[in-house]
């Protein structure tokens, strides 16, 4: 099961804003943490895998594609 949860960092504690489907009480899992403060793209160089890179960069190519000629 992999899933994207927001949460809340409180008294030493991470807090699910939302209730957690599929994990039992206590059950141990792994998270990844990423801050929802707005970053300068400097910080991404190299978070991302080559094919994840290939496929944002295919994402922003398709949305300025719509545009072009709207300028």
């Amino acid at each position: 099961m992999n899933q994207i949860i927001e949460v809340i960092y409180e008294d030493n504690v991470f807090k699910p804003l939302h209730p957690v489907e599929g994990l039992r009480n206590r059950q141990k899992t792994w998270i990844v943490l990423y801050s929802s403060e707005k970053r300068g793209l400097d910080e991404l160089i190299g978070t991302l895998s080559p094919e994840e890179a290939e496929e944002m960069q295919c994402c922003i190519d398709k949305e300025f594609s719509k545009i072009e000629g709207e300028w």
